[in-house]
């Protein structure tokens, strides 16, 4: 199993899109940086908070994994076994 960690990149528009990273560090700088581009974004409005959660990941079985390589699914459902909610990124 392989932890990582991931903000919701717009808790607004789409709660489910993650993006990840290899460590909390890297993860609270990366959603300072887009929280930073968002607020400078006069079309965008308010930022709301980010919350960064651990993901508990492991590579599918290989018949799930060719299935959704060979059909362009989205195999984030088939490798993340566990996601919690660490802290939130605010202003």
């Amino acid at each position: 199993m392989t932890t990582l960690f991931a903000y919701e990149i717009s808790p607004i528009s789409n709660p489910d899109r993650l993006y990840f990273t290899a460590t909390l560090d890297e993860c609270r700088t990366a959603a300072r940086q887009q929280r930073s581009e968002l607020r400078s974004d006069p079309e965008y409005g308010d930022v709301d908070p980010m919350p960064i959660y651990r993901v508990d990941m492991e590579i599918p079985d290989t018949q799930t994994l060719l299935n959704g390589l060979n059909n362009n699914d989205d195999l984030t459902n088939a490798i993340i076994i566990d996601r919690k909610l660490v802290e939130t990124v605010r202003d």
